[in-house]
């Protein structure tokens, strides 16, 4: 069965859809079957897939730059109508990129669902349409990117997941942040006890993310200060040993990938980082299988 991981921070510029993009695509280019999708109503990182592979949403007009890029209609939308409106075929929804990479595009009329749709509808709509096609057992990986918001995109996503991971940059604002998190996905349990009694949500980790090649003192002080700090050792949260290494291209190139790119550091940054990120899913599944015993 494939794992659903939401990739969540309460934050915004903290390399959170760059990480959830780069490990989808590692994970692919190494063959396991991925399935991305994008919860943000910025659509970010559908932008960066589409760049990649030369997409474009039908509702954009043909210039230039995207004139033979191929129009798709998928959208993250059709999900929340299916619950809601009328039931739609997964084929029409999910655009398959390559053999083992696919995608639920993000589109910027999303923002206007919020408006339209009923609470709990859209809330259940994500966690509906991957049991309703059974897609746990179509990919090995299904990631979820989310807005740097607690918002009904945010709740949907977690509904939906069995794991979350929490990218943050080591600023003044970080620890304020996991705490924020924290208590979001505690009162998100009081709220939906059904649901996670029967399918709990568990924290892969925190990962820090954009960090330079060679961080200035401030910056690891302020690593030091958040490892040690009272939240982190009351809540027991597991921070990665691997940080997500800054690569200068990224920003600059909306469709660039590290595994395509030409920094090996960087891709043997985000190799170790997904060896981690596996190993701890492994560990996470393993005690929760002698929890049920």
């Amino acid at each position: 069965m494939g794992h659903v991981i939401t990739f969540l921070n309460m934050k915004g510029g903290v390399g959170k859809t760059t990480l959830c993009k780069e490990i989808g695509y590692y994970l692919a280019s190494r063959n396991d079957r991925v399935l991305i999708i994008d919860v943000d109503p910025q659509a970010n990182l559908t932008q960066s897939i589409f760049k990649k592979y030369s997409y474009r949403h039908k509702y954009e007009h043909e210039n230039d730059e995207n004139r033979n890029f191929k129009v798709c209609t998928s959208s993250i939308n059709m999900v929340f109508n299916h619950s809601y409106i009328e039931e739609t075929d997964k084929e029409k929804v999910i655009l398959n990129l390559s053999e083992h990479l696919s995608i639920i595009p993000g589109d910027l009329n999303t923002v206007f669902l919020e408006r339209t749709l009923g609470g709990s509808d859209k809330e259940q709509a994500l966690k509906n349409f991957i049991e309703d096609f059974k897609l746990n057992e179509d990919f090995d990986y299904i990631l979820l990117d989310c807005p740097p918001t607690y918002s009904f995109y945010t709740t949907a996503a977690l509904l939906a997941s069995d794991l979350y991971i929490s990218p943050i940059y080591p600023d003044s604002y970080s620890i304020l942040g996991i705490d924020l998190l924290s208590k979001a996905i505690e009162k998100l349990k009081s709220v939906h006890r059904e649901r996670f009694k029967y399918r709990p949500i568990s924290q892969i980790g925190v990962i820090f993310s954009n960090i330079p090649r060679s961080p200035s003192v401030g910056v690891k002080k302020f690593i030091e200060d958040i490892l040690s700090s009272d939240i982190v050792r009351e809540q027991q949260i597991y921070f990665f040993n691997n940080q997500f290494v800054r690569n200068p291209q990224i920003p600059k190139d909306v469709g660039y990938f590290i595994v395509d790119g030409d920094s090996n550091n960087s891709k043997m940054n985000i190799e170790v980082i997904v060896e981690e990120f596996q190993e701890r899913i492994k560990m996470i599944c393993q005690q929760s299988t002698v929890n049920q015993t």
